[in-house]
C-alpha cells in the first residue's frame, strides 16, 4: 500500500450555519473548504506532528476499529509517510477531521457509504484528538459535499440550489487571536439554561438562524440577507465572549452597512470570523484591516 504525491486531497470543513445552537438541536450546515486541505506524502518529515501520528496509529481510538489496517499505517509512517496539510490548527476548520478522513480512505478495507455509519466511525477516530467528537468534521471532509445536520445527529448530503444572480461571497477574517472551544461551549450551555437568554434564543435567534440557512439552501437572496443580519446583530449583542476584540470595530461597522455581514465562526472568541459580502471586492475591503482573507469560492 504505497500512497503517492498525487493522492486524494481532503478539504477543510466549515460549519457555515449552526454554531453553538447545533448543541440545542437546531439545523446546521457544514461545507467543505477547498482553499485548505491535506494529502498523504512521502519524505523525511519527522517532527512532533509525525510523533503524534505514530501515537494515533497505536491508540485505542484507532486500534478498536478493526476495519482500519493500523499495522500498515504504522509501518508507512515509520517509512516516511506524513500528512501534508495547510489547514490551520485551532481555527475550527477541521484539521484533525481531514486527517481522519484520509486515514479511513487509505487504510479501511471495508468502506461504507452509509453516512450514519461513517459518522460513527469518524467520531471514534477523532476522539483521540478531542476526547469526544460528533464525527461531522471528518465526514464533511471525506464526502467533500455539504452536510445538513438535524436534531444533533441526523446527517444527509445536500446540494444548495444555484443562485441565479448575486451569490454571496463567503470569506474568513483571521482575528490573530488564539481560541479555546471548551470554555465558550460551556458558557453558551450555561447561558442557555437561563430562562431569559433561552427565551431570546427561541423567539429571536433560532427563527432567524433557521430562515438564514433555508434561504441559503434555496438561493433566496431576499430572505437570506435580512435574516443573516438579524443573526449577526444578535450575536454581537448577546454572544460578547465570542466576538474577537480585534474584529469588534469591523463587526460593529458592518451592522450599519448593507454590503457585508459578519458572524461567529465555530466556537468563536478567536481564530477566524466568518463573513458574507455582496461581492469579492466588498469582501476584500471589509477585511483590509486584517492580514489574511480566504475567499471560499
Amino acid at each position: 500500500m504505497i500512497p503517492t504525491l498525487n493522492s486524494r486531497i481532503f478539504p477543510a470543513k466549515l460549519l457555515l450555519f449552526g454554531e453553538h445552537v447545533l448543541l440545542l438541536g437546531a439545523t446546521a450546515l457544514a461545507v467543505p473548504v477547498p482553499a485548505f486541505g491535506g494529502q498523504w506524502a512521502w519524505g523525511a518529515h519527522f517532527d512532533r506532528h509525525h510523533d503524534r501520528l505514530l501515537q494515533f496509529s497505536g491508540s485505542e481510538a484507532l486500534q478498536s476499529l478493526e476495519i482500519i489496517d493500523t499495522e500498515q499505517f504504522r509501518r508507512d509512517l515509520e517509512a516516511g509517510l506524513f500528512f501534508q496539510s495547510n489547514i490551520p490548527t485551532g481555527y475550527g476548520l477541521g484539521s484533525s477531521g481531514a486527517l481522519c478522513a484520509a486515514i479511513y480512505h487509505l487504510y479501511c478495507g471495508d468502506k461504507t457509504t452509509d453516512l450514519s455509519e461513517l459518522k460513527q466511525v469518524f467520531a471514534r477516530m477523532e476522539s483521540f484528538f478531542h476526547g469526544n467528537s460528533s464525527g461531522i468534521d471528518p465526514l464533511t471532509s471525506y464526502v467533500g459535499e455539504s452536510i445538513l445536520i438535524q436534531n444533533k445527529t441526523e446527517v444527509q448530503q445536500t446540494l444548495p440550489q444555484k443562485w441565479a444572480t448575486g451569490m454571496p461571497t463567503v470569506f474568513l477574517i483571521d482575528s490573530q487571536l488564539p481560541r479555546r472551544t471548551g470554555p465558550l461551549v460551556e458558557w453558551f450551555l450555561a447561558q442557555s439554561a437561563e430562562a431569559e437568554f433561552l427565551q431570546y434564543l427561541s423567539k429571536e435567534y433560532l427563527p432567524a438562524h433557521e430562515a438564514t440557512l433555508q434561504a441559503w439552501l434555496s438561493a433566496d437572496a431576499d430572505l437570506f440577507w435580512p435574516n443573516l443580519r438579524r443573526v449577526s446583530a444578535f450575536q454581537f449583542e448577546k454572544f460578547a465572549p465570542m466576538i474577537p476584540k480585534t474584529v469588534y470595530d469591523c463587526w460593529k461597522k458592518s451592522l450599519d452597512r448593507q454590503d457585508f455581514v459578519l458572524k461567529v465562526c465555530g466556537a468563536g472568541g478567536g481564530g477566524f470570523v466568518l463573513g458574507f459580502a455582496r461581492n469579492k471586492e466588498i469582501a476584500q475591503n471589509a477585511a483590509n484591516q486584517n492580514p489574511i482573507l480566504f475567499p471560499l469560492d
